[in-house]
């Protein structure tokens, strides 16, 4: 299995600000990366063969490009309310991540297995990086009640773009739940974009209708996770045309201001 070991991190973030010259970014534009991990029962196979730490060894790099932090937000998701946010990859880290973080952490044992939601991890997201806020409604029925409002945000609370990789093999059981915070967020200009990598020979019908519907949400298919992250065009795939026009609107739209 062709597969990707993260050794010159410099050498890699060169690449990365390459692949973005040649698409017209032709200085630093500071971002936020996160990764959700699926971690339902049918992605055991990608994580024994080591594939999905090849693929976190890959993004890794676009963090060091784009973050002040150099670190990679992670979350792991499977069904229902079943997420969690663990340890953020760093270069410091990231040899051995997985089976540290993931497969050998015992807090992660009731989430690991299952099959796959999306809706909850992605308001993780949102909520982390303060795209979402709880207010009470307040009158009688709010105290009575404990009643909270959800507010969507433009900005994030560090004034930020966030771009978000998505690692999933499934498709998920949620669409009318995780459809509404795409469409709240995507309708609140939310300063957050999805990379939705769909792995595997499943049709993705929800990611390919919501990278087509949304224009911060992109879609990749991936028939190999390995092969991916192994192969000379990673960068030009995890960092395509719609999510490099997206962060230049976001530059601009910063000098003038708006954020």
């Amino acid at each position: 299995m062709t597969t990707f070991k993260l050794q010159k991190p410099e050498e890699e973030i060169r690449r990365v600000g390459f692949v973005l010259q040649k698409q017209g970014i032709h200085e630093r534009i500071p971002a936020q990366v996160g990764i959700n991990i699926d971690v339902s029962g049918s992605m055991e196979a990608l994580f024994k063969t080591g594939a999905v730490q090849s693929a976190i060894e890959r993004i890794l790099p676009v963090a060091l490009y784009f973050d002040d932090d150099g670190r990679v937000d992670a979350w792991v998701f499977s069904e229902g309310d079943r997420m969690a946010s663990i340890t953020p990859v760093t270069a410091k880290n990231y040899d051995g991540y997985v089976d540290r973080e993931i497969l050998g952490n015992r807090d992660l044992a009731d989430i690991i297995g299952g099959r796959t939601d999306y809706g909850p991890v992605l308001r993780s997201n949102l909520m982390t990086y303060g795209l979402i806020e709880e207010k009470s409604p307040g009158g009688l029925l709010g105290m009575i009640f404990g009643l909270k409002r959800e507010t969507y945000g433009e900005e994030t609370r560090s004034g930020t773009p966030a771009i978000n990789y998505f690692l999933t093999d499934g498709e998920n059981y949620d669409h009318e739940a995780a459809w509404q915070i795409l469409s709240e967020a995507e309708h609140a200009e939310s300063q957050i974009y999805y990379v939705m990598v769909g792995i595997g020979d499943q049709n993705f019908r929800f990611l390919r209708e919501a990278a087509k519907t949304f224009p911060n949400v992109g879609f990749v298919s991936v028939r190999d996770l390995g092969e991916f992250v192994g192969s000379d065009d990673a960068y030009e795939k995890l960092l395509p045309d719609e999510l490099c026009t997206w962060l230049k609107h976001e530059h601009d739209d910063e000098g003038d201001d708006h954020h």
